[in-house]
This record gives structure tokens, sequence and C-alpha cells, in this order.
């Protein structure tokens, strides 16, 4: 195939290798650009199918920003092979289909412009490179996808199920890209995105690895109305460097994908590619989240692999604002006895909750800071609302008494507060999906608007946050929208 059909990818987190796996499968040619330079090593002994150990890499703390919302704003990131793959916990539940429609209720802006039915095949393109453990069938509010393994829940957590379907919820496994059965290895994680998806692709003569490259600028052609090339940095030789292509598909995290794209404004995009309605770096929102343990008053089997409750219905809750619970072994004595399968009195609860997005959060270029390579350092803008905070803080209430419906009366100890932005890493929306440039910079299928050779796959295309961890639905709308994109170059 001709090299002008070339598509240059930005990262080599989830989203980026998804897409450049995607892309090389179907015959077109992808460079990859990555910062990163080695895959972040941690450990990871997994036998029986449950985790005996993990140690995870540290991550980079927050240099490079500017914070003006929530002092207290996590910032922490990574540059690796990989990206947060290095990091995060593996879990991978799908969003459902009232995920897509619930914003409609509050305003049009807030409904996506792509529908579960359309997401669904997708889903299940990348849940098969990532050796899922589930629970078969569908709960409410948690649709079922393909697994290579399958996990139920202990007996004795079937009454909480019982007590949450009560509610319109479901209790299952949480299902997790959690690898096969028995594991060694020198990483954190069992799914990485360069490990599992891109290192075999090293030796296809149509796919090739710039590590090092900190890509700065994408480069605007005037006459052609496009993008024509993107400028990046060689971390080894301290020079910069420009590759041109046909499409760029960015994915460099949440935050960084709509600072590049700031960074690359021109006469054309004066405000920055993207920015023609204003919208670029608005609507940031964020999970908000918190850990608990709790104590119970009779033993009840420690979990592993963790459960998952999820979310109250929809058409029972405020549009927008719900939360998932997430309940696994606490404590070194807990997590030994999950091991085995035994009894505990006591376990762990995580919550995601959601926020409604709203344009007053932002990220955007510091007026009087520059990064080291002469571009504003980004500024990031985002708080958590009271009626956010207490949704989460009600989360505890709720499962207590859904504990004591199955006969098991609890109590709760040790809340960590994490009730700040940035403690789960679930960024999104600053480059939001619309299918009016009214309400979005990205169209269905993440191609800007202003500029539809480029495409951004990563988290900051979510038009809303559902309660759910987000990286299986960045891997599905990157293997979807690639998919397009590479029936346009065809043909072309």
């Amino acid at each position: 195939m001709a090299d002008d059909r070339r598509v240059v990818v930005v990262g080599s987190g989830p989203a980026g290798a998804m897409a450049a796996l995607e892309l090389v499968r179907k015959g077109i040619p992808v460079t990859l650009l990555e910062t990163g330079n080695e895959i972040q090593h941690g450990v990871l002994v997994r036998i029986g199918g449950r985790n005996l150990y993990r140690r995870l890499p540290p991550m980079r703390k927050d240099d490079g920003f500017v914070v003006t919302g929530d002092p207290d704003t996590n910032l922490d990131y990574t540059y690796a092979l990989g990206g947060l793959s290095n990091q995060w916990t593996g879990a991978v539940p799908r969003f459902c289909a009232e995920d897509f429609t619930a914003g409609e209720q509050v305003h049009e802006k807030f409904r996506w412009p792509v529908t579960y039915d359309e997401l669904a095949p997708y889903y299940e393109i990348a849940e098969r490179t990532m050796r899922v453990t589930a629970a078969p069938g569908s709960v409410p509010s948690l649709p079922s996808g393909y697994s290579d393994y399958r996990h139920q829940i202990p007996s004795d957590w079937q009454a909480v199920a019982r007590s949450a379907l009560k509610h319109g919820q479901g209790l299952t496994t949480m299902p997790l890209a959690d690898g096969p059965p028995f594991l060694l290895l020198r990483r954190g994680t069992a799914f990485n995105s360069f490990s599992v998806l891109l290192e075999k692709l090293l030796e296809e003569p149509s796919f090739r690895l710039i590590r090092g490259a900190h890509v700065l600028q994408l480069e605007w052609d005037r006459a052609k109305k496009r993008v024509a090339a993107a400028v990046y940095h060689d971390n080894q030789t301290k020079t910069q460097n420009r590759i041109s292509a046909s499409a760029f598909v960015i994915a460099c995290g949440p935050l960084n994908s709509p600072k590049l794209l700031f960074n690359s404004a021109c006469s054309d995009h004066p405000d920055g590619l993207g920015n023609s309605t204003g919208l670029l770096g608005k609507y940031l929102h964020d999970h908000p989240r918190e850990w608990w343990a709790v104590d119970v008053d009779k033993p009840i089997t420690s979990l592993s692999p963790p459960a998952y409750l999820t979310r109250l219905p929809h058409k029972a809750s405020d549009p927008l604002m719900a939360c998932s619970w997430t309940i696994g072994a606490f404590d070194t004595i807990g997590k030994i006895k999950s091991r085995f399968g035994q009894k505990t009195r006591s376990f762990g609860v995580q919550v995601f909750g959601t926020m409604i997005p709203d344009e007053k959060y932002y990220v955007r270029p510091s007026k009087d800071q520059k990064d080291e390579f002469g571009f504003p350092t980004l500024e990031v803008h985002i708080k958590f609302e009271e009626e956010v905070l207490a949704n989460v803080i009600g989360a505890r209430e709720h499962f207590l008494r859904l504990m004591e419906d199955a006969g098991y009366k609890g109590k709760i100890r040790d809340i960590v507060p994490q009730l700040f932005p940035g403690t789960a890493k679930h960024y999104g929306g600053a480059t939001r999906m619309h299918a009016s440039p009214k309400y979005g910079v990205t169209d269905s299928y993440q191609r800007l608007h202003d500029a539809p050779n480029v495409i951004v796959v990563d988290a900051s295309s979510f038009t809303t946050g559902a309660e759910k961890n987000p990286t299986l639905t960045v891997m599905a709308l990157a293997a979807r929208s690639v998919d397009q994109l590479a029936r346009d170059l065809k043909a072309a």
C-alpha cells in the first residue's frame, strides 16, 4: 500500500495502541510516536486465577501544570510504553445503552453521537485482545461482554446480589483484564497496551515505533486545509523532527491531547486547532472517588477477584449522577484469605461517582508559565461541587442497607479521604464528541470538526462520564473510529 496512506499515532496507551493495531490489521501503514522509552517495571505474581503479589511502578509527579481549581487536584502521570496501563487495575466494564443517552434529559449537548449498539461490536474487538475474566450474563446497567475466563461471585454473596436486584442493581464479578490464571511478570499489570497489543507489531514492515518522541505540535497546511505533519522533540538527540502523514490519531491522554491542539495554533486556527467554536478544553470532568473498609457481624467469603455493584437504575436517579461500588479484600489478612476462598469479617469498598460536565471546568494554556519547549503550560481548573460529593457520600449508607437486607449488618471504618479531582485518573471531556460543532470539538468518529484528518481517541473525547472505568470504552471507540478512517483512506 502506498505510503501516502500512512497514519501517525501519538501515544502508546490503550487508546493509541488499539488504534495502531486495528489500522495495521486493515493494511494501513502506521508510525507510532511515544514520549516514553521503556515499559515501567513492576511485579505481578498470579496463581490459580488470583493475584498473590503485585507491585505497581511509581507515577511522575504533577510538574508542568498550573492548578487553579481545587488546590488538591492530582495530576500525576506517566511517560512510558503503554502509558497508564502500567498502573491501572484492569477493570473493563462496558457502558450500558442508557449511559450514552441519559444526558439528553439535561440538555442536548450531553447527547453522545454514538449508541451502544453501534459500539458493541468494537467492545468485543477490544475485549478479545485483553484476556478478560468475568461472570457470564448481563446484570442491570452492565451488559455482558466477551471473556476468556469465567468467575462467579461466591455463593454467600448471592444474598447481597438478591438484595441489590430489589433496587434494580446488579452484583457480579468485576470484569478484569487480568490475564491467564498463572503469571509471573516484571510489570505491575497483566494487560499493558504496549506489550500485549504493539510488541508483536514491531516485526511488521507497515509498523514503525519511534520511542522518546515527544510531539510538540501539529502542522497545518493552509492550502490543503488539513494537518500535514507532526513536529516532535527527540529526547535522545535533543533535536526537533517532522513527520508527514495522511491522518493523525491523537492519544496523548485526556489532558495532553487538548494541550497538543492548543500548541498547534496557527493563522487559520489562532486559538488552537479544533477550537473555532471556543469549546476546546472545556467540559473537563473526572470521577470523584473514595475508599473505605467495612466490618460485618458475621463471616462472608473474602473476594478475589473483586465484585462489582452497579449503579441505581437511570430512571430512578438524577440524570448523569450515579455511583458504582467495587468490593474486594481488605488488609493483608483479608488478601491472604481471598487467595484461598476463606471467610472474613472485613472487606474494602471503592466508590466511583460522576459529575455533570460543565464548561466552567476546563484546561487551557497558561497566560504566564511556559513548559520546557517554550509552549504555555496547561492550566487545569476543576473541582467537585457539593452535590457531587453528597452523591458519593450517600453511597456509603446505601451499601450498608443492602448488606443488612442480605443478612450482614455492617459498619464503615477507615474512610480514605480522596474526594478531590485526579485520584481516579479518569479525566475526560476536553475534546468532547458531539454531532454538532456547536457542542463538540470532535464528531461521532472522534474527528476534529475543524480538521477531519485528526482523530482524538482518548477519554478527552467523552461527551459525559459514566460511573465506570473508561478504558474499555476508550479502546472500543478508538477501534470504531480507525475502522472508518481505514475505509476513508482506502477510498481516497
